[in-house]
């Protein structure tokens, strides 16, 4: 099979990337299967806000621009990871009677937001992606992937993916944090979170692992511990003796970390957004979006209350036990695949 990746991430291998590797574990189960993999990346316009307003020049340059970079190149399969590049991707895959798929990972809180039509705005690539052409598939990471793509057709609903699941019995007093530093994320209410913390239970120990634009100001605090940017695989190793981690996203929160964790046997407590709730079920807590206050509450509780906590790591267990590995979810991923190009 001769894959064509437009996609504006280099990752390739699950064994060094940093951040979200979704990407890398996808292309390391297609090149164990002997699939051949070409990566094209699309062409950005700034970043940012300057992004989402230069949306439609940038879909327009790459309509061109993805078609012009695979030249010589070709394939049975074009697979798209970014709403933005879904056109050039289909004309791609157009002009060689190549199959056409595409991946969504993530909403920025499309449902949560209560305005309907800065919601559309900001997500109009998202949009675009689950109307245009091609096999979607829509992986719910509590921003309501799923739900949006309630009444697509041609839809693979896939879930987060941990790397195994794997109780330890040797914990601490420790809260921990893993993502990029930056507001849009949440990380400036985790910090005001830390220091409630922190207040009640001087001892306990907060664990930061990410890095980002907010670095200087977690550190000028004094109150973490801070690893900065590690690849991947290392996460699960300096979560392993947490007991919680916090996901203070104003977005989905139901995001690898938080698989991550649960399968560590770490509790996540989160902002309840979008459709974090319903996925987490009964293996966390759930607290109101942007309640700083009621999140330290529970975090303190299940950092002094030993029942509590094993109770409720438990329970974290058992529902990471109910989420695909990353073997599980790229094999459906495949196998998927593969009957899109056998489909004439």
């Amino acid at each position: 099979m001769r894959v064509i990746l437009v996609s504006p991430w280099r990752e390739t291998d699950p064994r060094t990337v940093r951040g979200a590797p979704d990407q890398a574990f996808l292309v390391d189960a297609m090149r164990k299967r002997g699939w051949e993999v070409k990566l094209v990346r699309p062409s950005a316009m700034g970043s940012g806000l300057l992004r989402i307003a230069l949306l439609w020049p940038e879909v327009t340059f790459n309509l061109i621009a993805i078609p012009a970079k695979s030249l010589g190149l070709g394939a049975d399969l074009v697979i798209c990871m970014d709403g933005k590049a879904l056109p050039g991707a289909w004309l791609a895959a157009l002009l060689r009677g190549a199959k056409l798929a595409k991946f969504q990972h993530g909403i920025k809180d499309f449902r949560a937001r209560r305005n309907r039509l800065v919601a559309n705005w900001i997500n109009a690539d998202v949009i675009l992606n689950y109307l245009g052409p091609g096999l979607l598939f829509a992986v719910e990471d509590g921003s309501g992937a799923h739900d949006l793509a309630a009444r697509l057709r041609k839809v693979v609903k896939l879930y987060p993916a941990h790397s195994g699941v794997c109780d330890s019995s040797d914990r601490n007093a420790t809260f921990a944090f893993v993502g990029r530093l930056h507001r849009i994320k949440g990380a400036g209410r985790f910090l005001e979170m830390a220091r409630l913390v922190k207040k009640e239970l001087p001892d306990a120990r907060c664990l930061v692992i990410g890095a980002g634009p907010l670095s200087d100001e977690f550190t000028r605090s004094g109150l973490c511990e801070m690893t900065g940017e590690i690849p991947h695989r290392d996460v699960a190793g300096r979560l392993q003796g947490a007991r919680v981690l916090c996901a203070t996203s104003p977005y989905g929160n139901f995001t690898l970390p938080v698989v991550e964790a649960m399968a560590l046997g770490v509790v996540p407590v989160v902002f309840g957004v979008a459709a974090t709730a319903r996925l987490l079920r009964q293996a966390g807590v759930s607290v109101r979006p942007g309640d700083v206050r009621a999140m330290a509450r529970e975090v303190v509780r299940l950092l002094s209350d030993d029942g509590h906590f094993r109770e409720a790591s438990a329970r974290a267990l058992e529902r990471a036990a109910e989420l695909p590995s990353w073997d599980a979810r790229m094999g459906l991923t495949l196998d998927a695949l593969e009957g899109l190009c056998s489909d004439s």
